[in-house]
């Protein structure tokens, strides 16, 4: 049982190529209930892990993955039908990209990791899936309201998308580099210990 939340994850990427079909296809409809069971299986497989203590090593490297892959794939789609401005989902792929590097080549320094997100980057998180939300609504025949949501996206929601990207992926940056270089003259400083300790035997 504990390893249902990694099923549940494992679902949302499965989820992946059919939600970005549907919107490439303009059945926007469609998507967006697909959507909301992604949604909800994001929301159980968090309550499920936490309630119960079903937390594995690969249910937190699933879980994020499981998000990034859904809200690229969303974002890659709108920004082919043109409603994203294509510097945007660079930058959003960008710092995804360079993020999921920075883990790959910590944890094979390392050995281990344990990414807590912070409240910074959970607010960038959140606005990527609020933004993609409103710009499925927009395509929804709503009539003029679709038209007025998505100029207010252009003018306010992007520019806080980019602001949040940039913010967020300096403060990882800045955060597990110094985590790195302090782990780094740790483990020197037990090496440079042993090294005395053998030289006084």
């Amino acid at each position: 049982m504990n390893a249902l939340p990694n099923y549940l994850s494992m679902l949302r990427i499965a989820l992946v190529v059919p939600i970005a079909w549907l919107l490439w296809q303009q059945q926007v409809m469609s998507a967006f209930w697909l959507m909301l069971v992604a949604a909800g299986s994001d929301a159980l497989d968090g309550f499920l892990a936490r309630r119960f203590g079903w937390q594995t090593e690969l249910g937190t490297l699933l879980d994020p993955l499981a998000d990034k892959f859904l809200v690229a794939a969303m974002y890659l789609v709108f920004t082919l039908h043109s409603l994203i401005p294509v510097w945007l989902v660079v930058l959003i792929l960008t710092r995804d990209f360079l993020i999921l590097l920075g883990v790959g080549v910590y944890r094979g320094v390392f050995g281990d990791i344990t990414v807590n997100p912070s409240l910074l980057s959970k607010t960038n998180t959140a606005v990527q899936i609020v933004v993609v939300l409103l710009l499925m609504v927009s395509q929804m025949p709503v009539g003029a309201l679709g038209a007025d949501l998505l100029a207010l996206l252009q003018q306010f929601g992007f520019p806080l998308l980019a602001a949040l990207c940039i913010a967020s992926g300096c403060h990882y940056l800045f955060y597990w580099g110094r985590h790195s270089w302090r782990r780094l003259r740790g483990q020197q400083g037990v090496e440079s210990d042993g090294r005395a300790e053998q030289g006084d035997s």
